[in-house]
């Protein structure tokens, strides 16, 4: 089985290695020649001690969080075997070992050699224990990669796991757009480890990590503690052990309900009740308060919620921590950008449940189904940011920041709000049905949504950008708020109707794309030229992945 399952996963790669996978190896190649670097060129056994702690525990990350980010591409999941009438403890344990062939498992085995080499350097007769903590390293990395992938999937299915979730995604999109300012102190002291190493509480801190711990057996059996030496050592197979075991456990297929397990009824929803709701007894109410329900059940549209929230949170505290406090006000604006972006696919979220609005659609159906899902945007993330924001204000002191700031969150709320409906609708990407989901990313597809969006902000937002700079030079800024008020609603007005206008023309295709998938879609598309949203939607058939169910 092991060799079909390898065999099969070449075959994967090969309909999947693309330039970002190139990049991939390409990053692993050069992490891997650092390394050997900081290994060879230490100055003392000590020094090298250290820098491989440091060094391990960002190639242990990096296998947590690759699979994740690039949503397990490349790799065979328990799912695809779920109705077939193998055992499923043994496909697991397959699955777990087809982890170890392929080029980022050797490249993590050079890695890992380098803690043989410094059992070598230290001692001679230390280098069994070096070998052993190499050979361990490669399969605790790996092991814990799949672990930490499948149980995001797993996490799904309670309300604690998707927090969790939410808190990985956080720190992930926080660390890609801000993880600069916490890591430049580090990097401007690279030049400087070979010679002086990690010292103080970084090193306490280090060799508590689970990766450190071959390390410090080689050391203490270097001093001449073999008791030590043979508890670590111990203390990481053990763990290693245990690792593996679970992960063979969640790699095992099967067949579970989806979704979050209820016992009660979730925070906020009373508010939709009979006589004491809040919501007006509209059809636009009735969009707003099902949104509202949406965002609050479907554990994939909470996971995209808390995730920008936490990003904001996160990028807050960074700004609290490094040189650049100026950062913190505005992590309010980041979470309402990041929620922009990952609202950009608000009906591929939905599924087929489209279908109701195709043959229940009356004469103003389109254009409340689209506000109505502004205002619930709208609705979720205003109060959280302006309240993250004036947290982090008051921490801070940064007091000049507020006119900023409330100009960037009434600007980017507009533009995002529109933004993500016109995309929602024109390059809407299927994700799995809800109830057949299983991986955090079985949502759809969003890429192609994330890097327009990217390059539309800037253009849209180019009004009040520049006026507040001006303003600000002038010692003005509050005096860009109505104009910030006034862009962001007017290009949330304006995408808003051509998205619903777009809906309403193109809802049967819309229905299509989802139900059917690309290649019928893309029949419906003209093959070159027509409109920008044309253009558009041709793109998102070409580059969107398309994501389809995969068992139980």
């Amino acid at each position: 089985m092991v060799e079909l399952l390898i065999r099969l996963k070449f075959t994967l790669g090969r309909h999947s290695f693309g330039g970002a996978r190139w990049f991939t190896l390409s990053v692993i190649a050069l992490g891997s020649a650092l390394t050997w670097y900081l290994a060879v060129t230490a100055a003392s056994d000590q020094v090298r001690s250290g820098l491989l702690m440091l060094v391990l525990a960002v190639w242990a990350g990096a296998w947590v969080l690759g699979p994740t980010i690039t949503n397990g591409v490349g790799v065979l999941r328990s799912q695809y075997f779920t109705l077939l009438p193998l055992d499923r403890n043994r496909v697991g344990a397959s699955l777990l070992v087809t982890m170890f062939v392929g080029p980022g498992a050797l490249l993590t085995l050079v890695v890992a050699a380098s803690v043989a080499w410094h059992a070598w350097a230290s001692d001679p007769a230390t280098l069994f224990l070096g070998l052993l903590g190499m050979l361990m390293l490669v399969v605790f990395m790996v092991s814990l990669s799949r672990l930490v992938f499948r149980a995001l999937g797993a996490a799904m299915h309670s309300r604690i796991g998707m927090e969790i979730a939410s808190v990985q995604w956080g720190l992930i999109l926080a660390g890609l757009m801000f993880g600069w300012a916490a890591v430049q102190p580090a990097l401007a002291a690279m030049g400087s480890l070979p010679q002086v190493g990690i010292q103080g509480t970084a090193a306490t801190v280090l060799s508590l990590i689970p990766t450190s711990w071959p390390l410090l057996a080689v050391d203490a059996a270097t001093m001449g503690a073999w008791g030590a030496a043979f508890g670590w050592l111990g203390a990481f197979g053990a763990l290693t052990l245990a690792t593996v075991l679970v992960t063979v456990r969640l790699l095992a297929p099967s067949v579970t309900s989806r979704g979050v397990r209820r016992r009660s009824r979730p925070l906020g929803s009373r508010v939709f009740d009979g006589g004491r709701s809040f919501l007006p007894d509209t059809p636009l109410g009735a969009v707003v308060g099902k949104e509202l329900r949406h965002w609050w059940r479907d554990p994939w549209r909470g996971l995209k919620l808390r995730s920008s929230l936490y990003a904001g949170l996160f990028i807050g505290l960074l700004g609290l921590i490094s040189y650049l406090p100026q950062i913190a006000p505005f992590s309010g604006v980041v979470a309402v950008l990041i929620m922009g972006m990952a609202s950009s696919n608000l009906y591929g979220h939905d599924g087929s449940a489209l279908w109701l609005t195709v043959v229940g659609q009356g004469r103003d159906t389109h254009r409340v189904e689209i506000r109505g899902r502004q205002i619930a945007i709208a609705v979720l993330i205003v109060p959280l940011a302006v309240l993250m924001s004036a947290v982090m204000v008051i921490a801070t002191g940064e007091y000049w920041a507020v006119p900023f700031v409330l100009t960037g969150l009434v600007l980017f709320v507009g533009v995002t709000n529109g933004l993500a409906v016109l995309l929602s609708v024109v390059a809407v990407t299927p994700g799995v049905d809800p109830h057949q989901r299983v991986d955090a990313n079985d949502s759809g597809d969003n890429q192609l949504q994330v890097w327009f969006s990217m390059a539309a902000f800037p253009v849209l937002s180019a009004p009040t950008i520049a006026t507040t700079v001006w303003l600000g030079l002038q010692g003005m800024p509050w005096l860009a708020l109505p104009i910030a008020l006034a862009n962001g609603a007017l290009v949330s007005w304006l995408l808003g109707r051509i998205a619903y206008q777009r809906l309403e023309r193109r809802l049967p295709e819309m229905f299509t794309r989802i139900r059917y998938g690309k290649d019928i879609a893309a029949q419906t598309v003209p093959k070159s030229g027509g409109s920008l949203l044309d253009q558009l939607e041709r793109g998102a058939l070409a580059s969107n992945a398309e994501t389809k169910p995969t068992g139980s």
